[in-house]
């Protein structure tokens, strides 16, 4: 089996390349190939993945290619994680909205349209050409904001592309931990959108545990995420921490307007140093420990305005979580493995609420090598509906503005979502198209 990384020379790549060397898949794994546009960042990110190799004793076939076509050719199973624009098109992104008054968070909002159309365009290049090499091979998308992204492949005619984010199962996480349980034990009801998902339902032995969770003071003290204890109990129902935008928007705009760096500022210092540091130390124990140095810095500090009155926990191997989903679902789809896990997908009948074709975020079963998922029954909150409903929409338009490279939806969706609005919409796409006239090229 092949395993390509898109993106190879992004910061996670050591993540999911520590992770396949310890994964056990029940066929051989003969090449994990690499390819990214940036040769420096990538010499720097495999140095350190052969040291990680080369510590955990398992031997990996690990090739930086030199072109997609190398890279596409008879590939398994490919995992999508680039970063059009690099780390400077986040923080100029996340900049522009704090001058504008709205949250500057490069998956929600404004940012995260501008991230969408340096990337969509880029990713369906790469897709056509993975097709056109290697017709079977599994579709694994990590790249941000996923939701716009799977929808705009489906568009584009990547009907099976496969969205994956370690934060929709967060309370299975918890839940297994406080429990003591293994976390593929429960079953969960998730209702959503990427980055915007509510759990409704927890199951063990198909009883529903989690309003007894949720109102329990030691699961609260292991599970609050960036929330307050009226806010996580609210509605009964356990939320994404990505919500802490919409149910306390306020308090997030303040909180990242008083901090002397955005987050795509303080990364784009912090990974510069990294890459630095990486390509000048040759002790390969030196070398994980510099990273792992800088992973922990990296999640400790992460959503820091949030957390100014509630400790920030960092999960035991938090940083594991995407490349553990993908690993997961590529073995159960090959080697047809029972899994039960969230996707990024069409909605497909299971919010009533929601066209068929809209990506939404859901619980996913795959048996026999097929993925299902089932009709959310759980009576949602009104307000829970209409947010899903406006940034549903928002995305959707997204996604149609990048394809169509259309001005007219692109400030179409900036309208439409709850975090942007009319008043700013337009302003905000014109700074866009300037700054990133290389990646707007062609729109009217």
């Amino acid at each position: 089996m092949n395993i390509g990384i898109l993106g190879g020379g992004g910061i996670r790549s050591p993540i999911i390349i520590r992770m396949l060397s310890d994964f056990n898949f029940g066929e051989a794994l003969e090449e994990v190939r690499v390819y990214d546009i940036d040769a420096r960042k990538t010499d720097a990110i495999l140095k350190l993945a052969s040291a990680i190799i080369s510590k955990s004793g398992k031997k990996i076939d690990l090739i930086k290619c030199s072109s997609i076509e190398e890279f596409s050719d008879n590939l398994d199973a490919v995992v999508f994680t680039i970063r059009e624009g690099f780390e400077e098109g986040r923080a100029i992104d996340e900049r522009i909205c704090l001058r504008y008054n709205i949250i500057g968070q490069e998956t929600t909002g404004a940012a995260g349209f501008s991230f969408a159309a340096r990337s969509i365009p880029s990713l369906i290049s790469y897709s056509e050409e993975i097709r056109k090499r290697s017709p079977n091979c599994i579709l694994i998308n990590f790249t941000n904001p996923a939701g716009i992204v799977v929808r705009a492949l489906n568009i584009a005619g990547f009907e099976d592309v496969i969205g994956i984010c370690d934060s929709a199962d967060a309370c299975r996480i918890y839940a297994s931990e406080f429990l003591k349980r293994d976390r593929f034990s429960f079953e969960s009801e998730i209702v959503g959108l990427n980055h915007l998902s509510w759990t409704t339902r927890l199951l063990s032995d198909s009883r529903d545990i989690l309003p007894e969770l949720i109102m329990s003071e030691e699961f609260y003290n292991i599970a609050h995420g960036p929330f307050e204890r009226s806010i996580f109990v609210k509605d009964g129902l356990f939320k994404n921490e990505y919500l802490y935008y919409y149910y306390c928007s306020q308090d997030a705009l303040k909180g990242m307007m008083s901090e002397a760096e955005t987050r795509g500022e303080y990364l784009l210092r912090v990974n510069r140093e990294l890459v630095e540091n990486l390509l000048k130390e040759e002790n390969p124990e030196r070398l994980i420990q510099i990273y792992e140095k800088y992973l922990n810095n990296r999640f400790e500090t992460y959503m820091s305005y949030a957390y100014h009155n509630i400790k920030r926990r960092v999960v035991e191997n938090e940083s594991e979580g995407y490349a553990e989903v993908a690993l997961r679902i590529i073995s159960a789809i090959r080697e047809k493995k029972d899994l039960n896990i969230p996707m990024i997908l069409p909605n497909k009948g299971t919010l009533n609420f929601l066209p068929d074709e809209y990506v939404v975020e859901k619980f996913c079963y795959i048996r026999g090598g097929s993925i299902n998922s089932k009709q959310i029954e759980f009576e949602l909150p009104e307000s829970v509906i209409e947010t899903v409903k406006r940034v549903a929409e928002y995305e959707n338009v997204a996604a149609q503005a990048i394809l169509n490279k259309s001005l007219t939806l692109a400030e179409k969706a900036l309208s439409v979502h709850p975090l942007i609005g009319e008043r700013v919409a337009g302003k905000i796409l014109k700074e866009f198209l300037c700054v990133h006239s290389k990646y707007f090229s062609g729109y009217k």
